[in-house]
């Protein structure tokens, strides 16, 4: 009997590692935890058409969504690397990085959605039109803060808009009750829920009259960015084709969130009006003709001006500490 030595089996392995072609290991996904702004609305969907379509996968991506509790407490969350990920309001973001938070923006999405809502039978068509009516929003909203930016930029008397101040989440109620007659909101998120309350609407935006801000964008953690700019620039690119393929087929955006979160089906038409109201703000007169995500310096400056003079920034941050193009690709 032949007697196979251990000397044997060693060189016998060898031998026939040499014979076969050479492998290499799979490499491991890199996991990315992104979270969103907010609880779900329609502009969200192009994440998880991304999700469910595997883009993220075919991408060495392994990305989980969670959702948010607003900007400011999502911009906190990714500056401590819970998440690398964010879709965070910039406004937000500039405030975090004055702070000395860790946040870089790797990729603008949407801007200039701010805007004046009421009533079609009582339509307020211009920010003049606001003298002698009420406006209602709590002090702590974004918009409301922007108020008097909208309001002097359109040389508007202050002093003659009556301005009602209801509990933060109100203003909706408020104005479907009448007791207001505009309310500022955003365009891609309560136009939306007004209509499927069954209000006819006249809307403008802020950006009509000369007050533009950039809004959500990809904004992730700087000191995981130092280590993973690979997987930054994957998770770039996918999130940004998903938002072109969901303008393509924001129907199939819409099924595939719901897809995921069955819960939402009962809000699906509210969600497709608010993604189909998101697609003329993925970009601002200053990014026209550039790739979807691709940033600029003097959106950053106005953004900051506006926030210096009317929302409480103590100071105007460098530009090149707030955000980067290098994992746009052009």
């Amino acid at each position: 009997m032949t007697q196979l030595t251990r000397r044997g089996l060693v060189v016998g392995a060898g031998t026939a590692a040499l014979a076969m072609p050479f492998i290499s290991p799979a490499r491991a996904a890199t996991p990315i935890s992104f979270r969103l702004d907010w609880s779900i609305y329609g502009s969200h969907a192009p994440f998880y058409l991304a999700l469910e379509e595997k883009l993220f996968e075919k991408a060495g991506l392994d990305v989980s969504i969670g959702e948010g509790q607003g900007s400011a407490t999502v911009a906190k969350i990714v500056g401590q690397g819970n998440d690398p990920i964010g879709f965070v309001d910039f406004t937000s973001t500039i405030r975090a990085v004055e702070q000395g938070i860790p946040l870089m923006a790797i990729g603008r999405v949407i801007s200039n959605v701010m805007c004046i809502i009421s009533h079609a039978d009582a339509a307020v068509r211009a920010p003049k039109d606001l003298e002698g009516k009420v406006i209602a929003y709590a002090p702590s909203e974004s918009t409301g803060q922007m108020m008097p930016a909208l309001l002097q930029r359109a040389s508007v008397d202050a002093g003659k808009v009556n301005v009602l101040n209801p509990a933060t989440g109100a203003k909706n109620a408020v104005f479907l009750q009448r007791r207001a007659d505009a309310i500022p909101a955003n365009v891609n998120v309560q136009i939306a829920q007004l209509e499927e309350q069954g209000a006819k609407l006249h809307y403008f935006l802020f950006s009509d009259f000369g007050v533009e801000m950039m809004n959500n964008g990809l904004v992730a953690n700087a000191n995981w960015l130092q280590k993973n700019g690979d997987a930054a620039k994957a998770f770039v690119r996918v999130s940004l084709d998903a938002f072109n393929a969901a303008k393509a087929n924001p129907d199939k955006a819409i099924d595939l969130l719901i897809k995921r979160l069955p819960h939402q089906a009962r809000n699906k038409n509210v969600l497709r009006r608010q993604l189909e109201l998101t697609f003329p703000s993925l970009e601002t007169h200053a990014t026209k003709g550039k790739p979807l995500g691709m940033m600029v310096e003097d959106d950053w400056r106005a953004t900051q001006e506006l926030l210096v003079k009317y929302g409480g920034l103590p100071k105007a941050v460098e530009p090149g500490k707030l955000y980067t193009n290098r994992f746009v690709e052009a």
